[in-house]
């Protein structure tokens, strides 16, 4: 039999290491592909999904897992707009919680088609925009409109620009009110030649949290008892006695109390002799930060670092920064009472120092400043436990923060209408509404400082390197020798 020789040659050139090397690698890489498709496959067919983005945009809280969990009566949700036009968006954050309770329904109502309930819903004649939700429970209902479904900020061209999703934050809310009824009363005190809530945008933003926003003028009127909490922002002159005497038997009696105020209002004997009460004082003068890591462009715009209390809490988790301009310090007075337990919100840097002769204008430190880290803000509760067999004993709770002009920034940092949310809503004790904020949709910039600099550029300039030329060093000398 004569044998070809050619086709001898490619039957021999089979049996070589490197052809049988190859048509493992070959063999393997087939097995892998086809695995994968399998695999592809069975993973479509379960109904999984993970949130990998940063700020958890597409799932619930803890938080609002514990409100869903807690319904034990019907809830309906009244969507305004044909089936098929509905907000994506809002319809994946409303899956999240008809999966979770089957006491939660969706019904999707067609306004032109059901003016009556339009007009139901519209109590207050503004009118039921197309991609309105209505949520309504046994004990009333919410409307929440599609502007209310977002967070705007003002862009350096005098626009807004969308900075997050607040969907579960305002259903969360509007179950809350369905599911109990209750709806606390916060009064501002007026009087002091300040810019109120409303004058800063913010009633709004309280009534939307399930508040009723009321003010007070304590020259004229006595706290009334149905007070759930008091807020002072931004005064311009400093108590009566009267209205230190009308705060202080309020607070004993375990009233609730937020203070935002600035430099510019001068000396506060009185509104110290207050907080002095509660082991608490507000220093005057306002910060300067010589840390560029703390700072929002100046030394006097502070980003300052926050500290681990319920309310900065969500701020650390969602890395979400405060802007805090011309702030005054607060600091712990030398004596309080054992009962009452003081923490701090906030601080600057080792760099900082408190300016406390407000005629020098210089950044440079002088004798008369205040060195730092300086705390800007602070709580007090008194007791600083609760007696489980005693419920009746009240907790009196105070929040100070040494800023009274971080609201006027609100549209530029949207975090600080969060740092006013929360400090609401713990003084009120929700802390079911603490982390139910808007999701973020914008990113911060990359902040390091000088030794992380220096250990990633040995990292992605040397190391990394040097490890793929060893490991590609290696292949080679494996395969030379095969």
């Amino acid at each position: 039999m004569i044998e070809i020789k050619g086709l001898k040659n490619i039957r021999e050139s089979f049996r070589t290491k490197q052809v049988r090397y190859g048509g493992y690698a070959v063999l393997i890489t087939i097995a892998v592909i086809i695995g994968l498709i399998f695999l592809n496959l069975v993973v479509g067919q379960i109904p999984l999904q993970i949130d990998l983005t940063d700020g958890g945009l597409y799932s619930l809280t803890e938080q609002s897992l514990q409100v869903i969990d807690q319904i034990d009566s019907p809830v309906i949700f009244y969507g305004f707009w044909r089936s098929g036009d509905e907000n994506i968006q809002l319809m994946e954050v409303i899956n999240l919680y008809l999966n979770r309770s089957r006491n939660i329904r969706l019904e999707v109502l067609d306004p032109e088609r059901n003016p009556n309930r339009v007009l139901r819903y519209d109590r207050e004649n503004q009118g039921i925009p197309y991609g309105t939700l209505v949520v309504e429970g046994a004990r009333g209902f919410r409307v929440i409109r599609p502007m209310d479904m977002y967070d705007f900020f003002q862009n350096q061209r005098g626009g807004q620009s969308l900075s997050g999703l607040s969907m579960e934050r305002r259903i969360t809310s509007a179950l809350l009110f369905v599911a109990h009824g209750h709806t606390p009363i916060i009064y501002e005190i007026t009087g002091h030649l300040q810019f109120t809530l409303a004058e800063l945008g913010m009633q709004d933003m309280v009534e939307r949290e399930n508040f009723e926003l009321r003010s007070i003028n304590l020259v004229q009127s006595d706290i009334p008892a149905d007070a759930s909490s008091l807020i002072l922002n931004s005064p311009r002159m400093d108590l009566t006695r009267a209205e230190a005497d009308k705060l202080l038997d309020y607070l004993e009696r375990g009233g609730r109390l937020l203070v935002m105020a600035d430099y510019r209002m001068g000396e506060l004997p009185m509104l110290n002799e207050v907080l002095a009460s509660y082991g608490m004082r507000f220093d005057y003068g306002y910060l300067i930060e010589n840390n560029n890591t703390y700072t929002a462009g100046t030394p006097v715009f502070v980003m300052p670092e926050l500290l681990e209390h319920d309310i900065t809490n969500p701020f650390i988790e969602q890395r979400l920064p405060l802007l805090l301009p011309l702030s005054m310090g607060v600091s712990e007075t030398g004596a309080r009472r054992r009962t009452v337990e003081i923490k701090p919100l906030f601080s600057s840097s080792r760099n900082s120092f408190l300016r406390t002769n407000i005629d020098d204008e210089n950044f440079t430190q002088i004798s008369s400043d205040i060195t730092g880290p300086i705390i800007l803000g602070m709580t007090a509760v008194d007791p600083n436990w609760i007696d489980p067999n005693n419920p009746s004993v009240p907790q009196t709770r105070i929040v100070a923060i040494g800023n009274a002009s971080f609201l006027e920034f609100a549209q530029i940092n949207p975090g600080n209408i969060d740092l006013f949310m929360n400090s609401i809503t713990w003084l009120e004790d929700r802390p079911e509404a603490l982390t139910v904020r808007s999701k973020s949709m914008y990113l911060l910039p990359l902040s390091v400082n000088t030794l992380q600099i220096i250990i990633f550029g040995i990292l992605f300039v040397i190391v990394i390197p040097i490890g793929f030329f060893v490991y590609g060093l290696v292949i080679w000398l494996k395969r030379r020798h095969l």
